[in-house]
């Protein structure tokens, strides 16, 4: 196997903990998505309006005889509403519940930790090399977020539910700027394999499945061990909607935080784009949650800061050039949500007004109605140049 050169020294690395997984890791980084993949050149002929209403035809209504569409989309929906055998809608809706009861402190650790972690590699590239987050890091931080909501309301992975829906569009997006970069000079293949890789979409999922689940209990989350499993459960299956191959797709919570231990370890230390990236995406975190005057802002800015170098470490935050703060926010926090849990434990009503409020903020945080129902898709490889997606 030709190993791309920036995954040298880490392959090196990770084979002494898991030659296996490493291998499939490194294999992996040289491949795209050939489904998707398809889709998008069969489409690029078209222009944004007319490949959005192609789409969109396709998968708001998948159970729907196809016509006129290409065979590659015929293909992807086909794939795509074939629900594993495997997968149990019971232990969704015990995710579901989980998720609901949790919805807060699940963001929390997704934007604080995950997200940031996922920068860290080679993907950041990817995302710089487009200007998609440092111009716009709050619709980006929208769009992982509203993705991970959608995916834990009650039907929302079902052929044709919103979850479903968006999963297939975070991957149409992936390989339509997959495409735009393999049409620049602006990628280097041997160094770097290929933009956006299967590698990547396995190490995302293992990070906004079982790594942000380590997360949520750093952070006092109330999951029990089997619902960490349901959460886990519903991932799985995301994964593969979204273009990671079955082969590597972890199957529950140890695998998932395997997976994201050694592909970790298999990317390069992160560079000056995931510097650009991470620090972006904490800065943005603020005006997600509403906070829009300037000096708030900056405020709640450094506490997310400092929580998310408390989640990832000293190390990678070090790397980021987060700045070191001696005052800890996880261990308030982790009290704070634990006291919750007594108080709707004992004092029901209160619970009760509490769990509303939260679920009012989660529902007005996933009602982002332009990104969920278009299909359009980038244009241009540099987003300021791009047509409206």
């Amino acid at each position: 196997m030709e190993v791309p050169t920036a995954y040298v020294a880490g392959y090196e690395a990770a084979r002494q903990h898991d030659p296996e997984l490493a291998e499939a890791y490194v294999r992996n980084t040289m491949v795209g998505d050939p489904l998707a993949d398809a889709v998008v050149r069969d489409l690029s002929a078209l222009d944004p309006g007319e490949m959005h209403q192609t789409l969109a035809q396709a998968l708001d209504n998948p159970h729907a005889p196809q016509t006129g569409a290409p065979d590659s989309l015929i293909e992807f929906v086909e794939y795509s509403t074939a629900v594993p055998d495997w997968f149990d809608a019971g232990i969704a809706r015990m995710a579901s519940r989980a998720f609901l009861r949790n919805s807060d402190i699940v963001l929390a650790a997704l934007v604080g930790g995950s997200i940031v972690e996922g920068f860290s590699t080679l993907i950041s590239k990817s995302f710089r090399i487009r200007g998609r987050v440092t111009n716009s890091g709050v619709r980006r931080l929208k769009q992982n977020g509203m993705q991970l909501v959608e995916q834990y309301l009650p039907g929302g992975m079902e052929p044709g539910g919103d979850g479903w829906r968006l999963t297939l569009r975070v991957r149409l997006v992936h390989a339509q700027s997959r495409y735009l970069i393999n049409q620049s000079d602006e990628w280097d293949h041997e160094r770097l394999g290929e933009p956006i890789s299967a590698a990547h979409m396995l190490l995302a999922g293992a990070a906004f499945s079982g790594r942000l689940m380590q997360h949520v209990a750093a952070l006092g989350g109330d999951f029990s061990d089997e619902e960490r499993e349901a959460y886990i459960h519903v991932w799985r299956y995301t994964g593969l909607l979204i273009g990671i191959p079955e082969e590597i797709l972890f199957h529950d919570f140890a695998s998932a935080c395997r997976a994201f231990e050694v592909g970790s370890m298999c990317e390069p230390p992160a560079d000056l784009d995931a510097i650009i990236m991470a620090n972006s995406i904490v800065n943005s975190a603020p005006v997600i949650i509403g906070v829009e005057e300037p000096v708030e802002r900056r405020k709640m800015a450094r506490v997310v800061t400092q929580a998310s170098r408390e989640l990832i470490g000293d190390e990678l935050a070090d790397s980021f050039m987060f700045p070191r703060r001696r005052r800890k926010v996880i261990p308030w926090m982790r009290i704070q949500h634990r006291a919750r849990r007594i108080v709707r434990k004992a004092l029901p009503g209160i619970g009760a007004k509490q769990d509303r409020a939260r679920f009012d903020a989660l529902m007005n945080f996933a009602g982002f109605e332009e990104l969920r129902y278009s299909y359009r898709l980038p244009t241009a490889l540099h987003d300021e140049q791009s047509s409206d997606w």
